[in-house]
């Protein structure tokens, strides 16, 4: 009895020992399967994890991949380059392996410097390269010089988010007010200075689609009512399109001058003014005057001044609307906007200041037909100019002068108007007088209240090189003003 209770008891001791085994081993099964889980997981992941070996592979091939796609178009653009060289300044090439310009538009033409530009179809090289300024003419044979006196323009590279980010960008916006703003019309005011964050809200690119309702003197009577209500609203879609295939525009070279055909441009031997009251009016006799009339863009003209900024809209989208040789087909011409001269003094503040760091975009005194410019040689400057004094009495010239202007001319509180590209001092990148001699309008305005105003750019004859510099936009001009100092530019954008 004792000898089986003994037995008994031995047994489930060992029953307990078994158990207590048996358990161990069960944890000890489970913490295995959990570490070789977490094992597994950390294996897999340095497998397939996105810095994983799988990973790590999969983007050493893109890199490859990557580095060949550059390597291919680089030795592309090498031999784009090499042939490009292989052809004279002037001479038809091959177009860029990376572009898709319509040929039936554009002819692709060598620079010389291993640069190839698309020139428009009916448009001709002048001169220049990519660095210095490349010119065309819609006459053949024409040159720097512009001996055959065929309008020219300037290639201007812009891509299509540079175009976009000069929208916005207003470099030097002064409110402006003198003399001449009040004679048009406008309410007296201070003159403010600053980088015109204060109305950059209500700066407004070719927005003209509700311009009457915004201008406050355009009546029944108005040429200019009746004109801007039919104005299309297509210029920066125009524009965005054509840079973003063609990889830029082309700018005027000169500021517009009056075609020998109209009314009022100077005839041989006869050196007055004519019908200056009605060179751009906002009556209806003076828009029919002007309406079907085409600026010019060369060396030594008569610059259109005393025309409206509407006005100068319509003239300059004339220019090649019936344009002989293809021109009508290739471009399409307009009064420049200001995102393209943004753009431009971009262009000239990576030109200017190398030689003298006074040369800048922010000071166009040395190289502006501007009253305080004592560096440029007057004398020796020829062509047509006109003395008018403009501070108090407001004597605008009736005769223009082709005799050697004089220091004392410039002295007798004269404010000196000269022909477009009267000096090369005027010029940067290939481009007159963008700074200086008139004020240029275009496409823009800003509204405040209910008065639209339209912003000329770049200075004037009138004022200093500092104040009024190539940046610069004026706030105050009402839209059916017209001035002795404010003119007008074309642009090209390809088609």
């Amino acid at each position: 009895m004792i000898q089986d209770k003994m037995r008994e008891s031995k047994w489930n001791n060992e029953k307990m020992k078994r158990l207590k085994e048996n358990g161990v081993t069960l944890v000890a099964l489970a913490v295995t399967i959990i570490i070789m889980l977490i094992l597994a997981g950390v294996v897999l992941n340095i497998a397939i994890g996105d810095n994983g070996l799988i990973g790590k592979a999969k983007q050493a091939v893109d890199k490859y991949e990557e580095a060949q796609q550059q390597e291919e178009e680089g030795l592309k653009d090498l031999d784009d380059n090499l042939r490009a060289q292989l052809k004279d300044a002037g001479e038809e090439a091959d177009a860029p392996h990376n572009v898709n310009w319509d040929t039936s538009k554009v002819t692709p033409t060598s620079d010389g410097k291993g640069n190839v530009i698309p020139v428009p179809k009916g448009f001709y090289y002048a001169g220049g390269n990519k660095n210095t300024g490349f010119v065309i003419s819609d006459v053949a044979n024409d040159d720097l010089n512009n001996s055959k006196q065929g309008n020219q323009f300037v290639w201007i590279p812009c891509t299509a988010d540079e175009y976009e980010s000069a929208k916005n960008d207003v470099m030097d916006c002064n409110w402006s007010h003198d003399e001449d703003y009040e004679k048009n019309g406008n309410k007296s005011g201070t003159e403010e200075k600053g980088d015109g964050l204060a109305w950059r809200d209500n700066y407004i690119e070719n927005d003209i689609t509700n311009i009457n309702a915004k201008y406050n003197n355009g009546g029944a009577e108005s040429g200019i009512s009746e004109i801007t209500s039919k104005w299309e609203n297509n210029q920066p879609t125009v524009a965005t399109e054509s840079i973003s295939k063609y990889g830029g525009f082309y700018i005027a070279r000169y500021e517009a001058g009056v075609p020998s055909n109209a009314e009022f441009s100077i005839k041989e031997n006869d050196l007055t003014y004519k019908n200056v009251s009605k060179r751009g009016t906002t009556d209806k006799s003076g828009l029919d005057m002007v309406k079907n009339l085409s600026p010019v863009s060369k060396m030594g003209a008569q610059v259109w001044n005393f025309i409206t900024q509407p006005d100068a809209k319509i003239v300059s989208e004339n220019m090649y609307k019936n344009g002989s040789n293809g021109t009508s087909e290739s471009v399409g011409s307009y009064l420049v906007d200001s995102q393209a001269w943004n753009h431009i003094c971009h262009v000239f503040d990576n030109i200017l200041g190398k030689s003298d760091e006074q040369r800048t975009i922010t000071n166009s005194t040395k190289w502006g037909n501007y009253y305080n410019n004592t560096t440029t040689d007057y004398t020796k400057i020829k062509g047509l100019w006109a003395c008018h004094k403009l501070d108090k009495t407001w004597e605008i010239a009736k005769t223009y002068e082709t005799r050697t202007i004089t220091e004392a001319d410039r002295s007798n509180i004269c404010h000196v108007e000269l022909a477009s590209g009267a000096s090369d001092d005027f010029k940067v990148y290939n481009i007159y007088d963008m700074a200086g001699n008139v004020w240029e309008w275009t496409t823009s305005h800003n509204i405040n209240g209910d008065t639209m105003y339209v912003n000329p750019r770049g200075g004037s004859f009138k004022y200093n090189g500092e104040d009024a510099s190539v940046v610069h936009a004026t706030g105050n001009d009402l839209i059916e003003n017209n001035s002795v100092h404010v003119g007008f530019r074309v642009v090209l954008y390809i088609k």
